[in-house]
């Protein structure tokens, strides 16, 4: 008797005793299938996405099960912070001056080996991370107010971040979820986000990864011939946002995190209208239709069956997805590998960029000025605090947390609220992400980053003012 091998086995008998054990066998494994893409996939939206209310606040359990493991931790995050930060720059300086050892074709080493600029800043930071730590050299340096800030209360809370989220991660990514979604969403995608159907699931990857996992996503997908060079620079600065869990620990800075969920919408929100607008506009709607030089265009693929019902279709790639997972040892190591080389590149960059741009705001008059013609747009959105919210908006172009160390001591709970989702909004910062998207080579020079950045920030503050009246 021979059987047909297909995902579905037909099956005439409906008493199912009468069934051959290899058709039994064929059944089971194609249930498997299924609940190979369901339950990872399920469990990630469990994680990242479901809000529970936790002492009268609401969150979701990925920033639960972070501040968990921080409370455990804290007690000797002082110390790791300045290893993670100190160790891996020297390791790095080394590999950089030793020629064989740059050379190696082995990932551990490649850790160490992240090219001139990033080398530079490991080290510049690991030199600042020490005198902020011992206290030496000039005090604009360590002072509480700035190298204190990032080594007493930013650095502790990281490292857990980085390494939860990159294992849980691939809940979302590996599973077929991305799939899934992607494909019920890549027609509307297509003449909304003017991106191929295709980067739907690279855009829903990158808006749920870490920033910089994102980027370099898209950019492997830009140099295997998927995008053009604006195609790519739009992903990239449209929906490389921070992950949840980074989210949630921006919001846990500004003391806003008991509004975490609706604030949480308000990004999505703000990011879409974004997203939907600033390609439209220069400079993203100039850069040139081309693809990597010598990548082989990747010809955009529909393998929907003749008869095949859009959800059943997006179903059954979710599955192929599924059945292609790497093992879950190696997507454990993977995850590993891509949280160290963030943590051991992030720490040191976040340290020397940090006090360089909190030492310009806490004893020079720079970040007030620049910030001055935000002042009345922020009066206008009839914002409290106009002045000292500009100022903190302003550095979010050069970190991420610096607006909401400065938003820490607004009064008003709606500017903080605002504060805080245009900084995450913003995307673009000078500290880690913008230094590896000019890295690309997709076109995004300095100057044409912080344009985006302006107009992302012009763009969704009216989002975000009129969210948190709604919220507050």
């Amino acid at each position: 008797m021979t059987f047909r091998h297909t995902t579905e086995p037909q099956i005439a008998a409906e008493d199912t005793n009468l069934i051959n054990p290899a058709e039994k066998e064929v059944k089971s494994f194609s249930m498997m299938r299924k609940l190979k893409f369901i339950i990872p996939s399920l469990l990630g939206v469990m994680l990242f996405m479901m809000p529970f209310e936790h002492e009268g606040r609401l969150t979701v359990p990925i920033a639960r099960l972070i501040d968990i493991i921080n409370s455990f931790i804290a007690p000797y995050m002082l110390a790791v912070s300045v290893i993670v930060a100190v160790v891996p720059s020297l390791l790095t300086l080394i590999v950089s001056l030793i020629r064989p050892l740059r050379e190696m074709d082995n990932n551990v080493v490649q850790l160490f080996n992240p090219g001139f600029i990033w080398t530079a800043l490991r080290v510049a930071g690991a030199i600042t991370m020490l005198l902020v730590y011992f206290k030496a050299g000039p005090e604009w340096v360590w002072s509480q107010n700035t190298g204190g800030v990032l080594l007493y209360e930013v650095a502790p809370v990281l490292l857990a971040l980085y390494f939860v989220s990159a294992l849980l991660l691939p809940l979302l990514t590996e599973y077929g979820l991305m799939e899934f979604v992607g494909t019920l969403v890549s027609k509307v995608f297509t003449r909304a986000f003017r991106l191929p159907g295709g980067a739907a699931i690279d855009s829903m990857a990158s808006w749920l990864s870490a920033t910089s996992l994102g980027v370099m996503l898209t950019t492997q997908q830009y140099r295997s011939g998927h995008y053009t060079e604006r195609e790519a620079a739009s992903i990239i600065t449209s929906f490389s946002v921070v992950s949840v869990g980074f989210s949630y620990v921006v919001l846990k800075f500004i003391k806003m995190e008991h509004v975490f969920v609706p604030w949480y919408l308000s990004v999505a929100i703000a990011g879409i209208v974004c997203a939907l607008i600033v390609p439209r506009l220069p400079p993203l709607r100039n850069l040139p239709e081309k693809y990597a030089t010598g990548a082989t265009r990747q010809p955009q693929t529909d393998d929907r069956g003749e008869h095949e019902g859009l959800v059943k279709w997006a179903f059954r790639r979710a599955i192929e997805r599924a059945d292609r997972s790497e093992p879950l040892a190696k997507q454990l190591s993977g995850g590993i590998h891509a949280a160290t080389d963030l943590a051991i590149t992030v720490y040191p960059a976040m340290m020397i960029v940090g006090v360089l741009g909190l030492s310009l705001i806490e004893y020079t008059g720079v970040m007030q000025v620049i910030a001055t013609p935000l002042v009345p747009i922020l009066e206008l959105l009839q914002l409290p605090e106009a002045q000292a919210a500009a100022t903190a908006i302003m550095t979010g172009f050069i970190d991420l947390l610096m607006p909401v160390i400065l938003g820490a001591s607004i009064e008003s709970e709606l500017t903080r609220f605002v504060v805080a989702g245009v900084t995450v909004n913003g995307i673009i910062f000078l500290s880690e992400v913008a230094l590896i998207m000019m890295r690309a080579r997709i076109g995004l020079n300095l100057w044409r980053l912080f344009s985006i950045w302006i107009l992302r920030l012009l763009i969704s503050l009216p989002v975000f003012t009129l969210m948190g009246n709604l919220v507050l």
